[in-house]
């Protein structure tokens, strides 16, 4: 009997696609292509089950009468492979495009690996896991008989990128100290599933580094074959795989795969691969036991043998913490730090004369909100490490987000504007001013912010040691990863606690006075810098509306600031009102100037010869003349185009959009303003579907302001396109060898 190569495909609900034999003139038929340089080729055509649904179109003029069959769900396509017989990789690809009832997507390549095994028509599988640098692969093999019982083997084999290693199996989720996450696979309860014999570890090959190896570390293909019983298979039912992939230096999160095998009649069963979670495999790992042959190559006589107790020789724990300690301690230096380390010496002066009691609760206080960051990073790092994060929050990283440095720079401006004089923040003791004097006392909660605020800038800078250190937590347990991240948060609050322990210190310190003022009015322009410092973080397209913001954040300080200057308090409505300016501004900025998501497929770029193209084709178009110096233009896409009724509009017509950006000089758009008489935009123009052989008909074309209203109606009055979009015609591109 031949080899069979089974490709299955799943469509999520109210999604379909065509079949392999759909018919020309109408919508795009799916294609299976195996590369050319596959050692395996089909012999025949695939075959699909179950057979698509047949029906004939008639609401469609261009389709009328056209019979299209599709696909809905799951279906599997089954075709003989040709010699070699026995073995070899088979490699291609599957062209389809899915659609719904009223739109359709761009046709999409899906590229696909299967392996044969000698010994019979046994498919493997290949999956590539999102969060880790390595490949799985499962084959289900032939029914058999081990130690005297059938089995049904299914062999997983876990494939490292090169430079990267993954950890031994072991029969639980857990690791020590200086250890990655070992590699388990559970049997999830779900359903009625079935009973497994064993797991056995086939092979295994350690990491070449010693250091490694006595961490757990392997380098080569950790193959697992899974024994199930194969009289208590009823049904499809899933395994679960958990493994983490390290280089020397740094980890993924610990990643999950689940493996689905359905059961096939008079054929091997099929496995289909899914994302999953680490922890979902740690809730009850299957024991795992290993062939005489391994035993050798680790040491051990069981599971755990591959993976020790003991910590890699480059990092312990308690160097570790030595380590974070020492560099906390001089993330006190690190530039990002200054702007807040001169308030926190501003309030050293403050001290200064007051009794120890009340220096030593200052000084908590700044060091309770220091501690309170360092420990969101640490849960934030926990959760990933334990499989509950899609990420693990890396020192620094919360700086990768547009949103957390739009809403630092804010929080930045807003201070420098305090120390600038325009308002006076209300936090006792965060240098405001009270009747034209700095303020002399530090109060709890001003401390607290300054711990905070000095903490989260502190992040971008990564002192010296810190690299080693926080690398060394993204394998360690809960209690370790805490540990870690308190001992960087000691060092950095040290010399707090120290004026805290000897409030002498601060004698050193100038004495309050006239000085401060123009201190602090200093440092107003250092927050300016980290305002600018953080906008060089951004993206270019958030740019202008976050400038707007701070226009809008400054707008609101003004507002409060006036009132305390003229009475020196200022009451709720008074607040009320600058945060209102603040918060209006600041969304209208974003909502007209900020990018969006289109929910419209524009095609770009445009030319007039592309509409020609189009209308000769019978299709309706629409054509949006806009430019992003154009606050209409920017109005009119958000409130008018850019709309959920629109778009369904545009589809349910079949109405081609094409975008005309007039961002940057073009004479082709200038040209077409003109033919459509306006010289200006904005410019909305809808060219209608012309009858065959006829005329073309006259663009509708809207100017100026526009609604929803207006665009609906004009689409109406155009009618729908003659012809299915050009996507639906386009022929897929032929897959490129190798995939």
């Amino acid at each position: 009997m031949p080899d069979v190569l089974a490709v299955t495909a799943t469509a999520e609900p109210g999604w379909h696609f065509y079949s392999l034999t759909q018919k020309s003139g109408g919508p795009l038929p799916t294609r299976i292509e195996i590369a050319s340089d596959s050692s395996r080729q089909v012999t025949a055509a695939f075959v699909p089950d179950p057979q698509p649904v047949r029906h004939t179109v008639d609401d469609i003029p261009a389709w009328k009468g056209l019979v299209v069959e599709e696909h809905a769900g799951t279906v599997t396509w089954r075709a003989p492979l040709g010699a070699p017989s026995g073995g070899g990789t088979v490699r291609g690809g599957v062209t389809m495009q899915l659609c719904r009832d009223n739109a359709c997507s761009p046709p999409e390549t899906f590229a696909f690996e299967a392996t044969a095994s000698a010994g019979g028509a046994e498919a493997g599988v290949r999956h590539r896991p999102e969060r880790a640098h390595a490949s799985v692969s499962a084959i289900v093999r032939s029914p058999r008989e081990a130690g005297g019982k059938p089995v049904l083997p299914i062999v997983l084999a876990i494939e490292p990128e090169e430079g990267w290693h993954a950890y031994a199996p072991s029969s639980q989720g857990t690791s020590g100290v200086g250890e990655g996450r070992p590699t388990i696979v559970a049997l999830d309860a779900a359903g009625a599933p079935p009973t497994v014999r064993e797991v056995v570890v086939a092979s295994v090959t350690p990491s070449q580094s010693p250091e490694l190896s006595a961490a757990g570390g392997v380098d080569g293909p950790v193959v697992l074959h899974v024994l199930v019983d194969p009289a208590t298979v009823v049904g499809p039912f899933d395994l679960l795989l958990g493994l983490q992939t390290c280089t020397e230096t740094s980890c993924d999160p610990p990643a999950g795969v689940r493996l689905t095998v359905r059961p096939v009649e008079g054929r091997s069963p099929e496995v289909v691969f899914a994302e999953a979670r680490y922890a979902e495999a740690a809730r009850a790992p299957l024991p795992v036991t290993r062939a005489p042959s391994v035993l050798s190559a680790v040491g051990g006589d069981d599971a755990a043998a591959a993976v020790s107790t003991r910590p890699p020789a480059g990092l312990t724990l308690p160097l570790a913490l030595l380590m974070g300690l020492a560099g906390g301690l001089i993330l006190n230096l690190m530039p990002c730090v200054l702007p807040v380390l001169g308030l926190k010496l501003m309030s050293f002066a403050q001290q200064s004369g007051r009794a120890r009691r009340e220096v030593f609760e200052m000084n908590l206080w700044y060091c309770a909100g220091l501690f309170a960051v360092f420990f969101v990073l640490a849960t934030a790092s926990v959760a990933a490490n334990i499989g509950l994060g899609s990420a693990n929050l890396a020192w620094g990283e919360q700086f990768t987000s547009a949103g957390f440095n739009i809403t630092m720079a804010g929080i930045v401006f807003a201070f420098a504007l305090s120390f600038l004089g325009v308002w006076e923040l209300p936090i006792p003791g965060f240098i405001g001013e009270q009747a034209g004097h700095v303020q002399t006392r530090e109060g709890p909660m001003g401390a607290f912010l300054k711990g905070v605020l000095s903490t989260v800038l502190a992040t971008p800078c990564s002192g010296p040691f810190l690299g080693p250190v926080l690398g060394f937590t993204l394998t360690q347990p809960t209690i370790v990863t805490y540990a870690v991240f308190g001992a960087i948060a000691t060092g950095m609050a040290l010399p707090y606690i120290l004026v805290g322990v000897f409030p002498g210190l601060v004698r050193f310190m100038p004495r309050p006075g006239a000085w401060m003022t123009t201190f602090k009015e200093l440092l107003g322009f250092v927050m300016l810098g980290t305002v600018a410092f953080l906008l060089t973080f951004l993206p270019s397209s958030w740019f202008v509306p976050t400038f707007v913001m701070l226009i809008g954040i400054w707008m609101g300080c003004w507002w409060v600031g006036r009132a305390q200057e003229r009475s020196g308090a200022v009451g709720f409505g008074r607040w009320v009102q600058g945060v209102t300016i603040g918060v209006a501004v600041g969304t209208a900025s974003f909502l007209l100037l900020g990018p969006v998501a289109s929910v419209i497929d524009w095609q770009t770029p445009f030319t007039r010869a592309r509409i020609t193209e189009l209308r000769e084709q019978g299709n309706t178009v629409l054509v949006d003349f806009s430019a992003d110096w154009c606050l209409t233009c920017k109005a009119n896409l958000r409130f008018a185009i850019e709309t959920p009724r629109v778009r369904t509009a545009i589809e349910r017509n079949r109405v081609v959009p094409v975008l005309a950006d007039w961002t940057e000089p073009s004479d082709e758009i200038k040209l077409a303003l003109e033919s459509l008489g306006s010289k200006s935009i904005p410019v909305l123009a809808i060219f209608p579907a012309g009858e065959p052989g006829g005329p073309p008909p006259e663009p509708i074309v809207l100017r100026d302001l526009l609604t929803e209203a207006q665009v609906l109606e004009a689409i109406e009055r155009a009618g729908p396109s003659c012809c299915p979009p050009p996507e639906i015609r386009a022929a897929a591109a032929p897959l490129p060898a190798g995939r």
